[in-house]
């Protein structure tokens, strides 16, 4: 079901203030405990490429699966 009108407005005014009251947090965390932002942006790409690392074997298989099934057909 997709979200229409004031509906919609309100779940991406939720998800904006989500996102920045994360990013407050992180800033807050790396002051208190003297962590520097370079790595906590080295740490965000190690996990972006650890995700699409992911996301590329779950579609890989999904297309061998596919690939498969279209075989027995």
């Amino acid at each position: 079901m997709k979200a229409t009108g004031k509906k919609a407005i309100r779940q991406r005014s939720a998800w904006l203030a989500s996102m920045f009251g994360c990013a407050a947090f992180l800033l807050m965390a790396a002051k208190l405990y003297n962590v520097s932002l370079s790595s906590l942006a080295s740490n965000l790409v190690i996990v972006l490429l650890m995700l699409a690392v992911i996301v590329g074997a779950a579609a890989a298989l999904g297309w061998v699966i596919a690939r498969l099934r279209m075989r027995r057909k």
